[in-house]
């Protein structure tokens, strides 16, 4: 290197070498710099996800470099230790290099946390989403010691710890009625910091260092809350709270408090795990199977039912999610009810429903994740499974994962109700579980009220009403739960999906315990609904029947011949069409013999001597006339002998002897069908959607539901009539539609006169006969109505029974093992049996019942004074009830 100096150029290497050296010097130090900051990150981030929460240094080292720690801290000048309480001596020597670790972390962290608060505002390198994966990974590796401390506090267990080097920090405690700024909290050696605050009835709102803690009782004051009345936010109790409090609110506060509920339901679920694996409840599906004792808990030697379950499943779009809402929360929620989407994607490529089957448009679509959910009930209202309806509408997928989960758990003869039954039914034939649905005798029928809009030959095949075995159900059980989950959409539209999940599964837990408390009380009615309505409609059915002493009443073969006429006019015969064709084919065969028998004698009997030559016989032109005139009569031979061939397979189909000639009077009367088909086929199409009209009419004033989907079809169909009507010999009346919509009876419709299918003089056909036909038909299901429910009655007796001392006996063996647990299971046995008292007393008057003609168990107590549990208030309310109106 040259340098310019006052004595002139001098060149030497010496310079470079030192520039070179104060370089490599000056990037080791940059270096140094930014790995000692990434350093501190790390390490507060490794403090602040598991310092307090209770995980020892030397099992970190997914979060660093232990080793380098190691010797960071030996380095390190700070060695002070979070526990100052001088009345205690340290542990032994061989716990010091854990300390010193624990020493220069809390250190890094607290250099990292007074760099922060130099700055106007927390500058925090890491993402939201980070930043949630570590508060949750932090409050997960405590649940296992804040459900211990939460059974501890909630049963006043004793506590048993040692004052070891315990201090004390303090937290704002929000109780409902109460707020302290400055409460102290005890911490013990080791001890989480929210574990100390579940001893006395708090809960933090953070994982490692709570400042706001909330009370346990105003928590589940909101949790009890939030189940009985699903869209009262969390927003609107911490304003509550801030109104009582005198404090402004602010959004911190309901983040908070969020917070704190999150890991509150953890807790409770946890506890929840704890006791059904106490009780033997570990199988997955074991609500499923148990959820609902009537429909599930069979009995020995009791009357077998068929159908042996009656379930009803419907889609709904009201539970929507909007698209990206709350992405940085990366939680699964373990939902009881949820069918996994893996488990519905796999039904994707099976069948698609038509488009006009979606119930959400392109665009809603695309602004939602979740457009809905698609659940299945029990006839008694007990939810039986849930999906999730992802970015589509209610697509076959989704009725095909329900199906086929019902199966599994069931098993055979399982009877679901929809209200596209009519279709699903063809879905599932098409779909990869037919056979499975076909060996386990899978039933699937249109819900009571749905039917009614479809069309008449649709309800004759798949009303309950129509069905063996249905009994006096409706089906109609999805409808009064979306009718109530509604009432959580507002809250779930912008949630994340762990949220959408959690408050849903909330929402339809409480919603089976009130039907569970409703189970004797649904027997009671419907029994007494069947009871009543056999003696009234049997009463008038005898009527009735003495006043036509010479027709007789056989309503099930009228509905037969109802559904076969409905068919017949729906579309052509088979044998009239096969009929039309026969007599072409006919005509045809006719028409290709005269072209045969026109090629009369052969060619070569018509030559004349100018056909010939006098050196090589015939002409080229004779030759090539002889050669098209043969290849002439073999093409019409063959067209000959594949017509007779035709005619011949027609006569075997038809069963016709002899064939027709045209003197038959089959043969004109199928012609003159075959000239006026095309008017015959619309006066047929006219005349079944205007019976179909009538037929619907008679049902509860439908007129804005089935009617006016069937009047576009019948302008339809009578613009087609009209057209033809004026070109008919003899020339046909045209109709207005005003005249239709105006008909009352089948006799007003002046072209049924005419019917070829005489439907007039058809026993069904008569408004008052169809009347007594539902009323008869009705009988029947309550009759099997009254057969299940002795069944469900002996079902529910025995599950009652059953669960109160499997119970107790848990809850006794548990009390010197385990006495937290133990008497968590000895409040849910005080809950159930406090249920199951009242289903006692009701299922009592349902033995007393006039009508009763079920099984009574030998040890059922003759009045309801012995059950000790249900107070006198209790006793009247029933009482009350069971005497009030009945089912509807």
């Amino acid at each position: 290197m040259t340098v310019l100096r006052h004595t002139g150029p001098r060149t030497t290497s010496a310079s470079l070498t030192h520039i070179r050296a104060d370089r490599l010097r000056a990037e080791r130090e940059l270096q140094l710099q930014a790995q000692d900051q990434r350093r501190t990150q790390q390490a507060a981030l490794a403090v602040e996800a598991s310092l307090e929460a209770g995980s020892t240094f030397d099992t970190m080292d997914q979060f660093y470099d232990g080793e380098s720690l190691m010797q960071r801290s030996d380095s390190s000048d700070g060695d002070t230790d979070t526990d100052t309480d001088t009345d205690t001596d340290t542990d032994s020597n061989s716990n010091e290099g854990r300390y010193s670790v624990e020493s220069w972390l809390l250190s890094a962290y607290a250099r990292l946390q007074l760099q922060n608060s130099s700055l106007k505002h927390r500058s925090d390198q890491r993402t939201r989403e980070a930043r949630y994966t570590n508060m949750h990974a932090s409050w997960c590796l405590q649940l296992p010691a804040l459900t211990n401390a939460y059974l501890t506090w909630k049963h006043n267990s004793s506590l048993n710890v040692a004052l070891t080097s315990a201090h004390k920090f303090q937290v704002t405690a929000v109780h409902v009625f109460e707020l302290d700024y400055f409460h102290d909290i005890t911490q013990q050696h080791e001890e989480v910091a929210n574990v100390s605050l579940l001893h006395v009835g708090l809960l933090g709102c953070s994982p490692t260092a709570p400042t706001v803690a909330i009370s346990l009782q105003c928590l589940e004051l909101y949790h009890q809350l939030r189940r009985r009345q699903s869209s009262f936010s969390i927003q609107a109790f911490t304003k509550v709270l801030c109104a009582i409090h005198n404090v402004n609110y602010a959004q911190t506060f309901r983040d908070q408090f969020s917070i704190a509920f999150d890991i509150y339901l953890t807790i409770l679920r946890s506890v929840r795990s704890q006791v059904d694996m106490a009780l033997g409840r570990i199988d997955p599906d074991w609500r499923l199977r148990h959820g609902c004792p009537p429909c599930t808990f069979e009995q020995p030697n009791e009357c077998p039912l068929y159908p042996a379950s009656l379930k009803a499943m419907d889609g709904n779009n009201s539970a929507k999610c909007m698209a990206n809402a709350g992405s940085a929360d990366l939680r699964i929620f373990p939902s009881r009810y949820m069918i996994p989407p893996d488990q519905v994607d796999v039904f994707k490529d099976d069948i698609r429903l038509r488009p006009a089957a979606n119930s959400t448009e392109e665009n809603t679509v695309h602004v939602f994740e979740q457009t809905g959910i698609f659940l299945s009930a029990c006839r008694h209202g007990i939810i039986q499974t849930v999906t999730e309806m992802r970015r589509s509408g209610e697509l076959a997928k989704y009725p095909l994962a329900t199906i086929n989960k019902l199966l599994d758990v069931f098993g055979d003869n399982q009877a679901i109700g929809s209200d596209i039954g009519c279709s699903l039914s063809k879905t599932v034939a098409a779909s990869s579980i037919r056979d499975k649905a076909f060996d386990r005798k899978l039933s699937l029928s249109v819900n009571a009220f749905h039917g009614h809009a479809h069309n008449r030959k649709c309800q004759l095949q798949y009303h309950p009403m129509y069905l063996r075995g249905f009994r006096l159900e409706d089906l109609e059980t999805c409808e009064h739960i979306f009718a109530s989950s509604n009432a959580a959409a507002c809250l779930i539209r912008h949630a994340s999906h762990f949220h959408y999940g959690q408050f849903l599964d909330l929402h339809f837990d409480q919603w089976d315990m009130d039907k569970y408390l409703e189970l004797s009380r649904f027997i009671f009615n419907n029994y007494k609904q069947a009871v009543t309505l056999i003696d009234d409609f049997t009463k008038e059915l005898d009527a009735y029947r003495l006043s036509f002493p010479d027709q007789a009443m056989d309503f099930e073969t009228w509905v037969t011949e109802e559904l076969a006429y409905l068919e017949s006019v729906a579309s052509e015969p088979a044998r009239d069409a096969l009929a039309v064709d026969y007599v072409e084919a006919l005509e045809k065969l006719n028409t290709y013999q005269q072209q045969f028998d026109s090629f009369g004698t052969d060619k070569f009997l018509t030559y004349l001597p100018s056909s010939f030559t006098p050196d090589s016989g015939l002409s080229v032109a004779a030759s090539q006339s002889t050669k098209q005139a043969q290849a002439a009569r073999r093409a019409v031979e063959r067209r000959l002998q594949i017509q007779i061939n035709v005619v011949e397979d027609l006569e075997t189909r038809l069963d016709i002897a002899e064939r027709w000639t045209p003197g038959y009077s089959d043969y004109q009367e199928t012609l003159e069908y075959s000239r006026r088909r095309k008017f015959i086929r619309v006066v047929e199409d006219l005349e079944g959607l205007v019976v179909q009209r009538l037929f619907e009419l008679s049902k509860a004033n439908l007129s804005s539901t089935a009617i006016v989907k069937r009047s576009g079809a019948i302008r339809t169909a009578l613009d087609k009539y009209n057209k033809l009507a004026v070109v008919q010999n003899p020339r046909r009346p045209t109709l207005q539609y005003s005249e239709i919509l105006s008909y009352v009876a089948l006799g007003e419709f002046d072209i049924l006169k005419h019917s070829r299918h005489d439907i007039l003089t058809k026993p069904w056909s008569n408004t008052t006969h169809r009347q007594m036909g539902v009323k008869y038909f009705k009988i029947l299901r309550a009759r099997e109505e009254i057969t299940r429910l002795n069944v469900e009655i002996r079902r529910l007796h025995a599950w009652i029974d059953a669960e109160d001392s499997d119970i107790k006996h848990v809850a006794t063996e548990l009390e010197l093992t385990n006495p937290p647990l133990a008497s968590e299971i000895w409040r849910l046995y005080h809950q159930q049996r406090r249920v199951n008292d009242v289903h006692r007393v009701r299922i009592n008057r349902i033995y007393s019942l006039e009508g009763f003609t079920g099984c009574v168990p030998s040890d059922v107590t003759a009045t309801d004074d012995s059950l000790d549990s249900v107070d006198e208030v209790s006793v009247e309310m029933i009482e009350d009830e069971l005497e009030g109106d009945e089912a509807a």
